[in-house]
């Protein structure tokens, strides 16, 4: 089955699915729409490093980048984002993890769905480092420390951030305002943020 032949039909039961299992809301993309930039991956090992580069094989050095997203987009003509709103308290406090794991749950699952429809090359992106969500209670990554297989394979997936896709104009494009979480938000109990995510669908 080419991705082309994918029917609306198809494009909305995968973000029911998406909804079932806990996104807030859904949008579907053209891929060709998702703004990707080099300059947003390198920000990864920039001036101010991302604390988990290198400790996880889904994140930079040990990603593709954005020259390989681009030849994935050029595969695919659809993309599901998916969201999970949260109140801004939570994005700064020890749960956010587990909502983090959610957004793996959720994309991993999508992603499993469109394989299981004849979309066998689709790939998810989540965010946060699978390292800290799934195996902090390991030293290492085993991938990265004995070239061993992921203990969470069917769960965790790759960082937007290292592909370089610019998440704002994601948001966006989604049809979503992409507010920054604020600290300063902290104790109002009204103020919500969001995580993110997207399933590339070929």
């Amino acid at each position: 089955m080419e991705n082309t032949l994918i029917s609306k039909q198809q494009l909305e039961q995968l973000t029911l699915e998406a909804k079932r299992i806990g996104a807030t809301s859904t949008a579907i993309l053209l891929s060709n729409e998702i703004q990707v930039e080099d300059n947003l991956a390198a920000l990864c090992n920039g001036e101010y490093p991302c604390p988990n580069y290198g400790i996880a094989a889904s994140c930079p050095p040990y990603v593709e980048g954005p020259a390989e997203f681009r030849k994935w987009q050029d595969q695919s003509r659809y993309s599901i984002v998916v969201k999970i709103e949260l109140p801004t308290s939570v994005m700064f406090s020890d749960d956010r993890e587990g909502v983090s794991q959610l957004l793996h749950h959720i994309v991993a699952t999508v992603e499993q769905k469109a394989i299981e429809r004849g979309f066998k090359n689709s790939r998810g992106f989540a965010g946060g480092s699978c390292k800290i969500l799934f195996c902090g209670d390991h030293e290492k990554c085993c991938v990265v420390a004995e070239k061993k297989p992921c203990r969470h394979n069917e769960i965790a997936r790759p960082s937007m951030s290292g592909f370089g896709i610019n998440v704002t104009l994601l948001m966006k494009s989604a049809g979503w305002s992409a507010p920054k979480a604020e600290k300063s938000n902290f104790t109002d109990k009204d103020a919500t943020s969001w995580v993110a995510g997207l399933i590339m669908l070929a």
